[in-house]
């Protein structure tokens, strides 16, 4: 991997949702504590994550191509479903909106750049480094675009996002433009478009 995300940290509760996504299977698991270097032990002598402690991106990304490899797609979606019910986010998120709208700002206060959250809730000042969530409502409709230009893997995001939105409208469902391109096809961003 380059040292494009070198400094770059994420939290333990959002790398705490993987460990959830993937909980049945130990092997992947231990692969998981030991790519992040995790030294905390429990009483039987497991390995565990600190939700408050913070996990080397270059560790941590690389562990997505396994759960890849070992889960295919629908794995991955299955984590990136975690991730609402375990991340950070901010209390105005009170609808689907409001929800999509916040993704970008949650997944930069869940990420740290050379010690320094990567996005400040008191001055609203969000650092550069590791992509963005780019929400764009359809004016009229219940539907809205996401545009993902960030490090996380398409089928991930898919997850994520659809879990998001299915907090406030749980038939809600998202489809991929696949004519926008995709990052795992080696485009720069992917293109979902969320529909409630």
């Amino acid at each position: 991997m380059s040292h494009a995300f070198k400094g770059i940290q994420a939290s333990g509760s959002s790398v705490y949702s993987v460990v959830a996504a993937i909980k049945s299977f130990s092997v992947l698991v231990n692969e998981l504590m030991q790519d992040l270097k995790v030294q905390t032990r429990d009483e039987r002598g497991v390995l565990v994550l600190d939700t408050n402690a913070w996990y080397d991106l270059e560790l941590y990304l690389p562990v997505y191509k396994r759960i890849d490899t070992l889960l295919g797609g629908r794995g991955l979606e299955k984590v990136g479903s975690f991730v609402p019910q375990n991340a950070v986010f901010p209390p105005h998120v009170k609808d689907v909106q409001s929800a999509l709208a916040s993704i970008d700002i949650a997944y930069h206060m869940n990420h740290r750049k050379d010690g320094r959250d990567m996005f400040n809730p008191a001055t609203g000042e969000m650092m550069e480094g590791i992509g963005h969530y780019t929400y764009q409502p359809v004016a009229g409709k219940n539907e809205a675009v996401m545009v993902c230009d960030n490090p996380y893997p398409c089928r991930f995001d898919m997850g994520l996002i659809k879990g998001m939105a299915q907090r406030f409208q749980p038939q809600a469902t998202l489809t991929h433009d696949a004519h926008q391109g995709c990052r795992h096809k080696g485009a720069a961003s992917c293109t979902y478009v969320i529909t409630w």
